[in-house]
């Protein structure tokens, strides 16, 4: 039993000495690649801590040669929502809004009448209220409004709501679009999340390709040049 544990203390000895000099390798090839190349992350004159310096520095250049080398385009973003749907569903209703704001009571009032007089019936009338009064446009997750404002969004189900006092603001919301819970959000509005999937699952791939190639290029019989 003894000669057992002893042996896999030496063999755990080895692994973690191995892990140990190839990432040390590693770290070398970059940094060598980031000296040849000139990378804008080298500073010859920083001597305070070259190990540090050194890892800094060729990782630094490891994500530049990423960046150069990544290209996505909208057709990648949309294949990637079409085959992955089931991950973009709404995790409560939700209402997609206007959100008209001004620190005058009569304007908000204006607002609200003229709203629930057009509504859908006059686009032009409609369409002169957004030029003049440019609201923002907000989507509204029931699982994140306040209590107090849940009722007026959700439960009414007023395509107006407000007037709302908000520190000397009033605030006017124009309910567009209601969606229930469950449903698949819009592309349009998961668009950023999916890029960032899109280019971590890209860059890793890319990542991969480029240690790959400057191992190869720098090392030679296992040893850095």
């Amino acid at each position: 039993m003894t000669k057992l544990l002893q042996f896999i203390i030496v063999v755990s000895f080895f692994s973690c000495s191995n892990e140990k000099n190839k990432n040390n390798n590693l770290e070398d090839v970059l940094y060598n690649s980031a000296i040849d190349n000139r990378s804008t992350n080298y500073n010859n004159n920083n001597t305070s801590d070259i190990n540090i310096n050194k890892k800094i520095v060729g990782y630094r250049h490891l994500n530049e040669l990423i960046k150069n080398k990544i290209t996505i385009k909208e057709l990648d973003l949309v294949e990637y929502y079409n085959d992955n749907k089931n991950q973009f569903l709404r995790d409560g209703s939700e209402v997609y809004c206007f959100r008209f704001i001004t620190d005058k009571i009569k304007t908000a009032n204006n607002i609200k009448t003229t709203l629930l007089r057009i509504k859908d019936s006059n686009e032009d009338e409609f369409g002169q209220l957004i030029d003049t009064h440019k609201p923002s446009r907000e989507l509204i997750n029931e699982n994140r409004v306040k209590k107090s404002y849940y009722e007026l969004f959700f439960n009414k189900k007023n395509d107006v709501v407000g007037p709302l006092k908000l520190n000397n603001m009033y605030l006017i919301f124009y309910i567009d679009q209601r969606y229930n819970k469950g449903t698949v959000k819009d592309y349009i509005s998961v668009q950023d999340d999916i890029y960032d999937r899109v280019y971590k699952i890209n860059s890793e791939k890319i990542k991969n390709q480029i240690i790959d190639s400057l191992m190869v290029e720098y090392s030679e019989n296992g040893k850095t040049k």
